[in-house]
């Protein structure tokens, strides 16, 4: 059990405890010890009692919970609270968009015991008689449980990634297979996924059974395969050692895809580069093999000019301590410079995100003078003065002209008022964008993956809007953002706009999220000279300097 799925067990408590009406400090005590767990960078599900205690932020009491988590997979005052509560109301307390309180109060109304329940009850109007209500909040609750529904049975690329790699890792350690590999969309490292295919090419000896139950792969309630972490379905396809090249290429890609090469070449080949040479052209990554425009996008690039990890330099939109990060400055610019970085970027909330203790001008002065010391200290590693600057409703950055100046670079981003019409959002947005400070478009939709819905854009629009003033799109490389989208990616490409890359990282471990953003950028096929943090300090140094000297 990592340290993720830890965390939730303690947030999912303190969500209980605010179901049942406990205080608030006890509430908070749940929260910050998920929130403890969340940001410590080292796997603790290995760790005595004694270590645990050690860790700041764990003691004593906290450190006894994580041990009964180990031995039982929960902890006693958890399964207490769970002994409490109808398992269809624990369900609903974990859907973002509906606080516990709210769940409580319509338990106790409407007697909703489900998610299902809830959703009727919406349909049918009953919520918005309900005390505290109305028609509003029924809308909201109805938009949110829809979305709800549609994204049951369905996981994010990073919850699936590691149960994946693990569990090909011990399979190739069985000696009754003989050949296996990840495909199908956890291969092309889709942002979503439903099931984690495998490709499988068995011996004799192999028995599904009694071989997964040796690797620690079990059944859910429905008979299916299930990876230990995150319960993804897994789908074995069985192939024969002679066939299996075959076999990947046609489970790899989309039958879009697949439809373009030669039936013969493919059930001939002994690679899959030569699947690609064979049929007349050049090779597609499996991340791009989607079935859209993949084939055309090759024609003018080559493998070696797609983006990769390796080609990054610097790390944009990070938060520290000064707003709402775990750690400070330094320790995030260290993690940088210990992943082989050049340059990094402090992007902390602006003054309008009052929720993320955005910062207030005599703070955003205080850390430009923390930042001027340690760039002498770290030498010749620089950290770049920048803000999230929220985007007001009227499209305006939420500093003065004299502050704005001030900063390196500016990350404009929509935090707030997000229940927007097409026309209004693209508005608001190309107005930030027109403001001669703005740098960086910071999560082009604001949407949360399997979480919500952004607010609709005009893209080509937007994107047009950018390459017309100099701004960079980011791609928030967040895995439940991925935002912009990287079907977009290409078409701001084409038009001259450079994309970021960027963690939005809160933590210091999050800082990796750019792999996340650099598995998103290959899909599209984006090559590494049309992104910003590929670009040497002393070039992005100049790029920033001009756009200052433009404002």
């Amino acid at each position: 059990m990592n340290n993720r799925k830890i965390s939730k067990l303690f947030d999912l408590a303190g969500h209980l405890l605010e179901l049942h009406g406990e205080n608030q400090f006890k509430v908070r005590s749940y929260e910050k010890a998920s929130d403890t767990i969340y940001d410590i960078p080292t796997p603790i599900i290995d760790l005595n009692e004694k270590e645990l205690e050690e860790i700041e932020g764990v003691g004593k009491a906290l450190a006894k919970k994580i041990v009964q988590i180990k031995n039982t997979g929960s902890f006693e005052d958890l399964d207490k609270l769970l002994q409490l509560t109808p398992p269809g109301i624990v369900e609903l307390v974990g859907i973002k968009g509906i606080s516990p309180k709210k769940v409580a109060v319509l338990w106790q109304t409407l007697e909703i015991l489900s998610p299902e329940d809830l959703l009727d009850a919406c349909k049918d109007g009953m919520v918005a008689g309900v005390k505290g209500f109305g028609e509003k909040s029924q809308d909201n609750l109805l938009e949110v449980m829809e979305f709800f529904f549609e994204s049951k049975g369905k996981f994010l690329y990073m919850d699936a990634e590691q149960d994946a790699l693990n569990l090909i890792e011990k399979m190739r350690s069985l000696t009754s297979i003989d050949k296996v590999e990840l495909t199908g969309s956890i291969c092309r490292k889709d942002i979503i996924i439903e099931k984690i295919e495998i490709l499988v090419a068995k011996k004799d000896s192999f028995n599904e059974e009694n071989d997964l139950a040796s690797i620690e792969i079990s059944k859910n309630d429905k008979g299916k395969y299930i990876t230990p972490v995150y319960s993804v379905p897994i789908e074995l396809i069985y192939s024969k050692s002679g066939n299996f090249i075959a076999d990947l290429i046609r489970t790899t890609g989309t039958k879009g895809h697949v439809s373009r090469l030669d039936k013969d070449v493919i059930a001939s080949a002994t690679s899959e580069e030569e699947v690609y040479d064979n049929s007349g052209y050049p090779y597609i990554i499996p991340e791009m093999r989607e079935g859209l425009d993949e084939f055309e996008t090759m024609e003018n690039i080559s493998e070696e000019d797609i983006i990769a990890y390796n080609h990054l330099k610097g790390c944009l939109h990070n938060h520290s301590k000064y707003s709402d990060g775990a750690n400070t400055v330094e320790e995030m610019a260290l993690r940088c410079m210990e992943l082989g970085l050049e340059y990094f970027g402090i992007s902390d909330h602006s003054q309008t995100a009052v929720y993320a203790n955005g910062l207030q001008v005599h703070s955003v002065l205080k850390q430009f003078e923390e930042i001027d010391a340690l760039n002498e200290k770290l030498a010749p590693f620089k950290i770049f003065k920048g803000i999230e600057s929220d985007i007001l409703g009227n499209g305006s950055l939420d500093y003065e002209d004299d502050i704005l100046k001030q900063f390196d670079y500016i990350v404009a981003s929509i935090h707030s008022g997000l229940r927007m019409n097409e026309a209004d959002a693209t508005k608001r947005l190309i107005t930030a964008i027109e403001n001669p400070y703005t740098t960086i478009l910071g999560h082009m939709t604001g949407r949360l993956l399997l979480m919500r819905a952004g607010y609709p854009v005009n893209h080509e629009k937007i994107i047009d809007a950018c390459a017309e003033n100099g701004v960079c799109i980011e791609i928030n490389a967040n895995p439940r953002r991925l935002d912009i989208d990287w079907k977009w990616v290409h078409m701001a490409a084409e038009k001259g706009v450079m994309l970021s890359i960027n963690p939005d990282a809160h933590a210091i471990r999050e800082i990796e999220y750019m792999k996340y953003g650099v598995y998103a950028a290959r899909k599209a096929g984006l090559t590494k000279d049309m992104v910003l943090n590929t670009l040497s300090l002393s070039r992005i140094e100049k790029i920033f300097q001009h756009k200052k000297q433009s404002a």
